[in-house]
């Protein structure tokens, strides 16, 4: 009788090539059959990209496959509660152990908010603990493509000492930049010191998120004519708007648009009354507007949003706005135009795919007209049903809210020619509806979803 095949005795190389061919789950079925393959199974081959969790039933994990492939990994995404301060610890080990790492192309924080809680008497060391980790990373990963921070508010304060050290250890390979932030008080915050100048040395830089404090005409000529670059996307978020703010021209934005005809942008207001007011003073034709957001700024601009209609009718592809309800009620907004100020938008915006509106008043009518108008291209058309006002024959004020029949959710389906339905109150996040609650945890993972490699 022939001897049992010995699977043991066979060459890394060989089961390395073997394991290649499987899918993750069968590959660790495979690992299972004997100690060789399992030491096989931690090749940095299979474990290029990592998302690390610190929640409790990942943590086990996270700690098993940091220590294994910590060290290796090329992508990293560490997701953490940064409320928790045992979490928080958790994610500044996982950063120990990558500051030895020399492959890393791309890192990610992502955490819960865009404060980080550290633990009580140990702020200061633990900030330092996460800034020297940081710089170390930056300054061992020297093919690193891909760099965000999510948000961090604490981290992100220093922002033009990172600047610094990834453009002189990263700057031919760095494409993709976050270094946007979310206030909270739009009103009251200090501005980082960041010179255009920064985002200079940066010579393969495809995908791009900042302050809108930061954009001037000189960081714009960064990516102009003559300049190696070849943005892709720009996502400028909005806070405050300092009366002294240089406007950023039309001649920029055409010369940009010259250089980088891909170009992409995303307008995020976030609890910026100010940006709401000054929407007009920050838009120009040639911007080539793909995406905006407006997320609990207490107002809208209808005259903005007739200027998307006029000038972005062949780039805005998703538009999404959201605020709290006014003592229960939707907001109402006031247009100067005879029809609706999203009708029109509808109308005229013909690469519309995404529509979102939520906390302020629309008529039914004018949801009919909006799924005519767009039909099946619009992929997503969320409105909530306590913000759909309908009017009674001969009246000008709307005579009832939250109220449609299974017929009129019937015709938008099929205007849209997929199943449609307003989105219940208890679908919407809680910010709506409680001026007391937490409004980040409505927006919070929209706008992270911005930063992710492309």
């Amino acid at each position: 009788m022939a001897a049992r095949p010995n699977w043991s005795s066979l060459p890394s190389v060989l089961i390395v090539d073997i394991l290649s061919y499987l899918s993750h789950k069968d590959r660790l079925n495979a690992s299972s059959s004997c100690k060789r393959w399992r030491n096989c199974l931690f090749h940095p081959l299979f474990w290029q990209k990592i998302n690390f969790r610190t929640s409790y039933s990942d943590r086990q994990r996270t700690k098993f496959l940091t220590d294994r492939c910590g060290r290796f990994v090329r992508q990293v995404v560490i997701n953490f509660d940064s409320h928790n301060h045992k979490e928080v610890r958790e994610c500044s080990q996982i950063l120990d152990v990558l500051c030895g790492n020399k492959n890393l192309t791309s890192f990610s924080l992502l955490p819960s908010s865009c404060h980080i809680e550290w633990p009580d008497t140990q702020s200061t060391y633990f900030i330092d603990r996460f800034l020297d980790c940081i710089e170390s990373i930056i300054k061992n990963s020297k093919k690193l493509k891909h760099f965000s921070l999510g948000f961090a508010e604490e981290l992100l304060e220093h922002s033009s000492i990172i600047l610094d050290l990834l453009g002189r250890n990263c700057s031919r390979m760095l494409e993709s930049l976050h270094i946007a932030s979310i206030k909270e008080d739009s009103e009251n915050y200090g501005i980082i010191d960041l010179s255009a100048s920064q985002f200079l040395t940066f010579t393969a830089l495809r995908h791009l998120s900042v302050d809108y404090d930061h954009m001037s005409n000189e960081l714009l000529s960064a990516f102009s004519s003559g300049c190696k670059n070849r943005l892709e996307t720009l996502v400028v978020n909005v806070h405050g708007i300092d009366s002294e703010h240089e406007k950023v021209t039309n001649y920029s934005w055409v010369a940009v648009r010259k250089n980088c005809p891909k170009l992409e942008v995303t307008v995020n207001l976030i609890h910026s009354y100010d940006g709401v007011q000054g929407l007009l003073d920050i838009l120009q034709p040639a911007l080539p507007l793909t995406c905006f957001r407006q997320m609990f700024c207490t107002d809208l601009n209808p005259s903005a949003i007739n200027y998307f209609s006029s000038h972005y009718k062949d780039t805005l592809r998703s538009i999404y706005i959201i605020d709290g309800l006014n003592d229960g009620f939707p907001i109402p907004y006031f247009s100067h135009m005879e029809e609706d100020t999203f009708v029109m938008l509808a109308w005229r915006c013909t690469k519309l795919e995404e529509f979102t509106l939520l906390g302020y008043e629309i008529l039914d009518d004018d949801i009919m007209a909006i799924a005519r108008l767009r039909g099946e291209q619009l992929k997503k058309f969320d409105i909530p049903l306590s913000c759909i006002a309908t009017l009674d024959e001969d009246e000008e004020t709307p005579a009832r809210y939250a109220y449609v029949d299974d017929d009129f959710v019937l015709s938008v389906s099929n205007s849209l020619k997929w199943p449609w339905c307003p989105k219940e109150d208890s679908e919407l996040p809680l910010a709506v509806f409680d001026a007391q609650a937490d409004a980040e945890l409505a927006y919070i993972e929209i706008l992270l979803s911005d930063q992710q490699q492309k």
